[in-house]
């Protein structure tokens, strides 16, 4: 994933010279380690420093500039909240802000690198755009889009490899959500690296003679309120499986939707339980905290399961 971003991010500045990428020591993490000699004057370090970088972002942007701001998820989110909120959004500046390896994605870093609270954090600020890429083909249709957005945008970006989920024709529609699957008994809705983990779930249910959509929602502000809408007024439950704590993220925005819509469709949580993260690699966290693919099917399953007892 970071290679993609480094890739698209170095055509994008090559294209407007008023990119500049305020980087918080963090370019070899994120693969822009070279665009200090590439685009010398594009480029600024300020160190491990978010608070300062923000306070550079706004300046940047006053004078006409597009910072591209990047480092670790709760470092660029919960460190610098109030910044965001100040320097950017209250004054209408604009910029893109990454943050890296967001959740549980973290991985051996341990639990102090591990936004768990970022979607709700930047939710909750006016004005704010949250994304979340699920593949790297995603990753570079939208970034253009999302570095030149009217607004401020957060990006969460794992930076390893994920799986491929979009087709090489995929046109990306910031906003929209992606149906990868239909299906008309339960709903999967989800986001960044759990997406592929969704179709996977998906498989194991289609094994039960469960049928299940698949949802990727990668715009989670502003949300995709009438596609979230049709997908829950066609099946009998739903369950939203994502890298965050069940409370303010995803699921809190889907199930915004379902009480606003009033569709009557149970749907629960696959999501880290009002908890901080552990540390370890990707696989081993997942079956600790319960958030594997055969966790999300079991999820989906027993909600179908006690639809079919209830109606007989």
């Amino acid at each position: 994933m970071r290679v993609c971003y480094a890739e698209k991010l170095a055509e994008t500045i090559s294209a407007d010279k008023r990119i500049i990428v305020v980087d918080a020591d963090l370019g070899k993490a994120l693969g822009t380690q070279d665009f200090k000699r590439r685009f010398p004057e594009n480029t600024l370090d300020v160190g491990i420093a978010e608070q300062n970088m923000i306070g550079v972002a706004a300046g940047l942007a006053s004078y006409g500039f597009i910072p591209v701001c990047q480092s670790f998820a709760p470092f660029i989110t919960r460190s610098v909240c109030d910044q965001i909120t100040m320097n950017l959004r209250f004054t209408g500046l604009k910029a893109l802000l990454v943050g890296a390896d967001p959740g549980i994605s973290a991985e051996l870093n341990g639990a102090s690198h591990m936004a768990v609270e970022d979607v709700s954090v930047m939710r909750a600020v006016p004005g704010m755009q949250v994304f979340e890429p699920a593949d790297g083909i995603e990753l570079r249709a939208a970034l253009p889009q999302l570095i030149h957005s009217p607004d401020t945008v957060y990006m969460r970006m794992y930076r390893k490899v994920l799986p491929v989920v979009h087709s090489p024709d995929y046109r990306f529609e910031f906003g929209r959500i992606d149906l990868l699957r239909d299906g008309h008994d339960v709903a999967i809705f989800s986001s960044g690296i759990f997406v592929g983990a969704a179709l996977e779930a998906a498989k194991i249910l289609a094994l039960k003679g469960i049928d299940a959509a698949v949802v990727n929602v990668h715009t989670l502000k502003p949300l995709d309120k009438d596609g979230v809408a049709a997908v829950l007024g066609k099946v009998k439950a739903a369950v939203v499986y994502e890298n965050h704590n069940e409370t303010g993220g995803l699921f809190s925005a889907v199930a915004e939707v379902q009480a606003a819509a009033g569709i009557a469709v149970k749907t629960v949580p696959v999501a880290l339980k009002d908890r901080f993260g552990v540390r370890g690699t990707l696989s081993e966290i997942t079956k600790e905290l319960s958030l594997t693919p055969a966790d999300a099917a079991r999820a989906a399953e027993e909600l179908f399961n006690e639809l079919v007892d209830k109606n007989g």
